[in-house]
């Protein structure tokens, strides 16, 4: 696996669990470890890390307590600086919970409790898990520094930023109809091989979605797509001509 696509394997599932409810932490925890031993240069710097340190060590110094007012103590955890420890701790912590060693829930009681334990986990997320994307993030990048080129990054989010339009909801209802004939359509075609059939189907997925999330520019790039992925089959020649008059008549096509 190359580094660019480990980057973006390790970024996908730190973000998923990052993101997921925390009914679904245990599947997301060992998605995301999975990923660590397949991605060299973090199995590398984990491997290297916990020949010079030890993780019952770290989390000695990371647990941080102290007395409150009413005599109950509180206790905290204070990530390791250095980008590598901080990387293995938090590899070695999830795979405690992913081995049944220490249970998720009460470990978020002990060090980030809140009432409403969907806040705990927020600020779980907060504290370990970003640190750690960043620090798996850093790790990749130092192997091939053009890895991770966050300006890059950021101007590609912004220019994706998914500004809803409006679209009159018949004229939306239409065209998803219109796109469904297509599909019919091409059930009928013959096509010169079996992944020729599957990219036109493909389009056809990629063009309702697009109408559904009502981002204009992800919308009229589909929408070249698919135009010029149907040219291909004259059926849907017409079909086709009715689509691009709506979109037009939208301000779209």
């Amino acid at each position: 696996m190359s580094e660019r696509n480990g980057l973006a394997y390790f970024t996908t599932a730190v973000n998923q669990l990052m993101e997921c409810k925390l009914i679904l932490v245990d599947k997301h925890i060992a998605s995301l470890l999975k990923c660590v031993t397949s991605v060299p240069p973090l199995t590398k710097c984990l491997s290297d890390t916990l020949k010079t340190s030890s993780y019952v060590t770290e989390f000695s110094r990371a647990r941080v307590t102290w007395t409150k007012n009413d005599g109950t103590v509180e206790a905290k955890l204070k990530l390791p600086a250095d980008k590598n420890r901080l990387f293995a701790f938090v590899v070695c912590l999830l795979a405690e919970v992913d081995s049944g060693r220490r249970n998720f829930i009460e470990f978020l009681k002990e060090y980030y409790y809140d009432s409403d334990s969907n806040i705990s986990y927020e600020m779980f997320v907060n504290e370990v898990l970003k640190p750690f994307k960043r620090a798996g993030e850093n790790i990749l990048r130092s192997v091939d520094p053009d890895s991770l080129d966050i300006e890059a990054q950021e101007r590609a989010e912004k220019f994706f930023y998914a500004q809803r339009m409006y679209i009159n909801s018949e004229s939306l209802h239409f065209v998803l109809g219109q796109v469904e004939t297509v599909r019919g359509l091409l059930e009928r075609e013959t096509f010169s091989s079996e992944n020729e059939r599957i990219d036109a189907v493909t389009i056809c997925n990629a063009m309702t979605n697009a109408l559904q999330l009502k981002n204009p520019k992800i919308l009229r790039f589909v929408w070249i797509g698919f135009k010029y992925t149907m040219r291909n089959y004259p059926s849907t020649r017409e079909v086709m001509a009715v689509i691009a008059s709506t979109l037009e008549k939208e301000g779209i096509a």
